[in-house]
């Protein structure tokens, strides 16, 4: 019969000794978190969802008793600061406040040195629909209509989108495939030049969020034809979803925080319930409706349902584009 040695029993008892301890100190480092600033990468330029972010940070603050400081990391459209996100110590201290397509488009295109698993969802905290909009002198007014010519007229409807591969572009190929049509799509160099072609009458059509499409359609330069949520924004009480018309599609922009993944399961729901607190104050409720977005929050099992939904989504799409 086999009888360990001595040296082998007291090698055992070291490792069990360690373990212990790495367990004991990993525990502690949960209880005690935080114990100092938090970093929350912005992988975009300053806008609409850098003050979002500043302002979800300041509750952010006030509820974990530590400073959350914003960092500002663009590049790459939103690679280069989800890669930094990515690659950190997974610890609760650098964490992400993106849309979801810096992980559920990036990766497809095979420009992005991460991978869809290497983020995890920690909280919602704002949702807003995609909104469809066509030049105010298209031959068409209404969503039936764009459908109507589309068909009978095959890839000449010109969709003006923020760039090849983005979210905004595989948004208007959902709405295509969902609708039975063909558009003759045409790239920008950003949502902006998009929207400016369109006004200028060299595209039809354009895909955006609210705060980009609103002012243009309030102006009468823009005529909103549907938005993707799945019911009506409140910002868009007279333009109908999707869904009202028939096509079962809805696609939203939901804008969240994410850690490294093997962040410990008790740091996220710290975080979770910061993020919480922070969406449901009458501060941030007030700046949202300001900003044209509807806090909405979800938690961390919630928001990797809606994620993982947006990733299957483009996945299926994204084959069939010509992306170089």
């Amino acid at each position: 019969m086999f009888t360990p040695s001595r040296s082998m029993r007291f090698l055992r008892a070291v490792l069990l000794v360690l373990g212990a301890a790495v367990c004991g100190g990993a525990h502690a480092a949960s209880q005690s978190y935080p114990d100092r600033p938090i970093t929350l990468i912005v992988p975009y330029a300053p806008g609409a969802t850098d003050q979002e972010a500043r302002r979800l940070a300041e509750g952010m603050s006030k509820e974990l008793g530590q400073t959350v400081i914003v960092e500002n990391r663009a590049g790459a459209g939103g690679v280069v600061g989800t890669q930094a996100a990515a690659r950190a110590k997974p610890d609760g201290y650098t964490l992400l406040y993106a849309a979801p397509a810096v992980i559920t488009v990036a990766p497809l295109l095979g420009n992005a040195q991460y991978r869809y698993e290497d983020l995890l969802p920690v909280a919602r905290s704002t949702t807003s629909p995609h909104v469809l909009a066509s030049r105010s002198n298209a031959p068409f007014k209404t969503l039936p209509q764009l459908i109507d010519y589309a068909k009978k007229n095959p890839g000449k409807v010109v969709f003006g989108s923020s760039g090849t591969g983005t979210a905004v572009h595989l948004a208007g190929e959902a709405f295509a495939r969902a609708a039975g049509i063909e558009f003759n799509h045409v790239p920008y160099g950003g949502l902006t030049p998009a929207i400016t072609a369109a006004l200028g009458g060299f595209a039809d059509l354009v895909i955006g969020l609210p705060v980009a499409i609103k002012p243009q359609v309030d102006g009468g330069k823009l005529l909103a034809l549907a938005q993707f949520g799945a019911t009506r924004a409140p910002t868009l009480a007279d333009v109908p979803t999707l869904k009202e018309e028939g096509i079962p599609l809805t696609l939203s922009v939901d804008i969240g925080v994410f850690a490294p993944a093997g962040t410990p399961a008790d740091i996220v729901a710290r975080i979770g319930t910061a993020v919480e607190k922070t969406v449901q104050s009458a501060e941030f409720k007030s700046f949202a409706q300001g900003a044209l977005v509807m806090p909405g929050y979800l938690d961390s099992a919630g928001y990797r349902s809606a994620v993982d939904a947006e990733r299957k989504l483009y996945a299926e799409i994204f084959p069939a584009l010509k992306v170089d």
